[in-house]
């Protein structure tokens, strides 16, 4: 899923006033942690993210997370125009939908990513 795509899913679900600079800087917070809790002992991964700006391409810039679990930016942006507006109702259940999605894409990656490095035990 592109940047432009995740904020225009989440514009069409959830419309709002909110700037899309405002909606960019919590895709790249959300990518930052997601690489630094997730993808940081993946060298290509840690290589490939510097954060998105001003000068990022919308409507080319690829986001960390692959499908099917991609979904979980659409989340994310739900719950942060949610918190916004003080709908606390539905960020409580955006969050948890969010969380459940999370849950699953990192047990997955953490079952399926390969080790880059071994370690040798020396007893």
């Amino acid at each position: 899923m592109t940047i432009l795509e995740a904020i225009t899913q989440a514009d069409l679900i959830r419309p709002n006033v909110l700037d899309a600079a405002i909606k960019l800087r919590w895709l790249s917070t959300l990518d930052g942690q997601i690489h630094a809790e997730l993808l940081c002992g993946d060298r290509e991964a840690s290589a490939a993210f510097a954060g998105y700006g001003e000068e990022t391409e919308l409507k080319t810039t690829r986001l960390l997370v692959p499908y099917p679990y991609d979904e979980l930016y659409v989340l994310y942006l739900l719950m942060r125009i949610d918190l916004e507006h003080g709908e606390l109702d539905r960020y409580n259940n955006d969050a948890a939908r969010f969380n459940r999605l999370w849950q699953s894409y990192a047990g997955r990656y953490c079952r399926t990513a390969p080790l880059k490095e071994t370690v040798r035990l020396r007893f």
